[in-house]
């Protein structure tokens, strides 16, 4: 969700800059964010509920040529936003991503490159469960007059110390890669 950050960023500010600005972004309610899974029986979608989002946030940056840098660019997404559609899996998740010690997933925007034709890389850091992990990815952009933000990014879950659950005694396994994806859409 960070990634709807850098992006608006890029779009309104190209110029060079050495200084951190601050500006304020109004994340809109049709914003989707989703993390899909897959098992060795069926595959499984968890929708965020955007009314688990702060809508307004004050970010940081620098820009530097075609480098965006942030500074406090923080997005906590409680884990009880997150619904997998059926109340077995939604349990399951949250033993997972171990909700009761760890309640929120923290995604820290860092770096936003522009490239050619609306395309872009970002570079945030994740935190889940108290692990941090670093990870850059493609994004894909269209300007104002609401600005979209589109991303795809793979992870494996054993990489934030997490164990896929088994059940029916290992005949259902989840497998370890997941695929966060997000469809932002955002307002300076």
């Amino acid at each position: 969700m960070l990634i709807y950050i850098f992006l608006v960023f890029l779009i309104s500010f190209r110029g060079s800059a050495q200084e951190f600005h601050e500006k304020t972004i109004d994340i809109l309610p049709t914003t989707r964010l989703t993390i899909d899974g897959e098992a060795n029986v069926k595959n499984f979608t968890c929708v965020f509920k955007t009314e688990f989002l702060t809508r307004k946030k004050n970010i940081s940056y620098a820009v530097d040529e075609k480098t965006i840098r942030f500074k406090n660019a923080v997005l906590n997404l409680r884990n009880e936003g997150f619904n997998c559609g059926h109340k077995a899996i939604d349990k399951d998740f949250h033993l997972l991503l171990k909700t009761k010690e760890y309640p929120q997933i923290h995604l820290q925007l860092l770096e936003a490159r522009l490239k050619e034709d609306h395309k872009g890389e970002v570079t945030v850091r994740i935190e889940i469960a108290g692990v941090s992990k670093i990870y850059s990815f493609p994004i894909q952009f269209r300007p104002s007059p609401i600005d979209r933000f589109v991303g795809k990014l793979k992870l494996n879950i054993r990489d934030f110390d997490l164990e896929p659950p088994k059940k029916l005694m290992g005949l259902i396994v989840i497998k370890e890669e997941i695929e966060i994806s997000f469809d932002l859409l955002a307002r300076l």
